[in-house]
């Protein structure tokens, strides 16, 4: 659904994943265009009358297509008791909030895995502001502070927001305890820290041990709820997790 992203992080290599057998958070299948979408929603729910929530999440920034609002607008229509949320990383939040309030999205998760602007640098190769491609120190800060002005409108306007934060014990360690006392404070309530999943052109990028992913749990749950059941499911799934299938 969501082709284009408006930022480069380093654990992605921005492929939808043309794999039915890869399982990385973010990959699909195919994309949809908006008309497809909104039939084969609709079908779905037809088939199994317990579905009720309708997600965006990828594999690009939903919130930079517009395909993603043109989806919403469409299942709407058809539906009104459908639950929408979404993911995103949270730099275009603020600003479509309202529009995304309008469509009824209650839930929004939004990946952040950075707090310090030198840690952000690592964390993203680059990201466009306005039309401009921007790196290095200076980005990390605008990111952050995008992520955290979102989420702090979204929470304002009664939106759950959960965290997502991927961790690269090398890198982002020592974000986390003050990652997630400002992400609580800005509204969220609940944070989701994952394993990095490597990608096979970043061979630095090493993920989390066991101990490593409980200990960084432990730090974020003195300051925010923790969620430790995430199954990291593709972008193109159906069905309850740990038991959805590939559209």
């Amino acid at each position: 659904m969501a082709k284009f992203c408006n930022v480069k992080c380093v654990f992605c290599d921005h492929s939808i994943g043309s794999s039915c057998h890869t399982s990385k958070p973010g990959f699909s299948s195919i994309l949809m265009e908006p008309k497809d979408a909104i039939s084969r929603t609709m079908e779905e729910v037809k088939k199994n009358q317990s579905l009720m929530i309708v997600a965006i999440s990828g594999p690009g920034e939903p919130l930079a297509n517009k395909e993603t609002f043109a989806t919403f607008e469409g299942i709407r229509s058809r539906d009104k008791h459908l639950k929408f949320c979404l993911s995103t990383n949270g730099v275009l939040l603020e600003d479509t909030i309202s529009t995304l309030e309008k469509l009824g999205v209650r839930t929004i998760s939004v990946s952040m895995s950075a707090i310090f602007p030198e840690t952000a640098a690592k964390i993203y190769e680059w990201a466009l502001m306005d039309g401009v491609k921007q790196r290095n120190k200076k980005m990390g800060e605008t990111i952050i502070m995008k992520q955290l002005a979102g989420i702090e409108r979204a929470a304002d306007l009664g939106i759950t927001i959960k965290v997502n934060t991927i961790l690269i014990p090398h890198i982002n360690m020592g974000d986390i305890s003050h990652l997630s006392k400002q992400i609580a404070d800005a509204g969220a309530v609940l944070q989701n820290i994952v394993p990095l999943v490597p990608i096979k052109n970043s061979p630095t990028l090493i993920p989390p041990t066991r101990e490593e992913l409980d200990e960084a749990r432990q730090i974020g749950s003195k300051s925010i709820l923790q969620f430790t059941h995430c199954k990291q499911c593709r972008s193109d799934v159906v069905g309850i997790p740990g038991e959805d299938r590939i559209l």
